[in-house]
């Protein structure tokens, strides 16, 4: 990869990464309904207004709405609403952690739901290893003591599988959709769905959003779904999906010291070797570097 690709990838890394860092703060103010509301509200707002300045054509077809619909519970509201409500009961870097489990679950289902999507040595491997670190990360005993308080890692499970299908779905029906429109209907039907909802048993809430609360959430937005999504399409465009493993790597260990920095979040040494072992079982997923090192030898 070229220089300004390598810093599209590592960019989006710590983006992504920053999100967890958003919640943490978010949450001293308002709950996750409202968090997730904002979220994609103001991303909407701001990539209606993109695609109205690039006059981009809005007309879809009925069957791409209903798509669209889909992923945007799948990759939207319903992991968003997870990861926050997930991160009331575990910190940010924990719970970044957790969701780079997503690549193995990916591989798991699209195995199971699409044909072509085979399990290799490899994959199967990379697979075991990553499971394994995530197990390493939260903890075999917190695993096996299901508790109220210790929730938290459960919820970013369950929205690791909905981003998984989310992807899956993607790919069998978003095909012929651009990217733009894609971001766009996303987060705009997110936040229609979750009107009614926020406007019906959250009203209260709205009360609660101050001068500082509104200014993290437009940055949360701006940067984690509107120029998350643009630079996440370029990566895809100019370099190929390949290398979103990579920003998977760096997620959790941007989250991890953007909470250190800023929050004075703990790092402690099972999150580290969990981070270690994960990105082994990842850059197996990858299969770039052993393809090369088979090369070389």
């Amino acid at each position: 990869m070229s220089n300004k690709n390598w810093l599209l990838v590592i960019s989006l890394g710590v983006i992504w990464g920053s999100s967890f860092l958003f919640v943490e703060i978010l949450l001293n103010n308002i709950n996750p309904w409202m968090i997730v509301f904002l979220r994609v509200s103001i991303a909407s707002i701001i990539l209606i207004s993109f695609c109205i300045y690039k006059n981009v054509n809005l007309n879809l077809k009925l069957s791409d709405y209903y798509n669209i619909s889909v992923m945007s519970l799948l990759n939207n509201v319903i992991p968003f609403l997870l990861i926050v409500y997930g991160q009331k009961t575990t910190t940010g870097g924990l719970a970044s952690i957790i969701n780079s489990s997503t690549a193995f679950f990916s591989i798991i289902l699209a195995s199971i739901l699409i044909s072509d999507e085979k399990l290799n040595f490899s994959r199967i491997i990379g697979v075991i290893i990553g499971i394994l670190g995530v197990i390493i990360t939260i903890g075999y005993d917190n695993l096996i003591e299901f508790n109220e308080e210790g929730i938290g890692p459960y919820y970013i499970l369950l929205a690791t599988i909905s981003y998984s299908f989310a992807g899956i779905w993607a790919k069998v029906k978003m095909k012929n959709i651009s990217s733009l429109l894609s971001a766009t209907g996303m987060t705009s039907i997110s936040a229609i769905l979750l009107f009614p909802i926020v406007m019906i048993y959250h009203q209260e809430q709205f009360y609660l959003i101050d001068q500082m609360v509104l200014k993290n959430a437009i940055l949360y937005a701006l940067s984690c779904s509107v120029f998350a999504y643009l630079i996440y399409f370029k990566i895809l465009e100019t370099t190929g999906a390949g290398n979103l493993l990579i920003c998977t790597i760096i997620v959790p260990a941007s989250a991890l010291i953007l909470n250190y920095i800023v929050l004075g979040e703990q790092i402690i040494s099972k999150e580290i070797f969990g981070i270690i072992i994960i990105s082994i079982g990842l850059i197996i997923l990858d299969g770039r570097i052993l393809n090369y090192l088979k090369v070389k030898a």
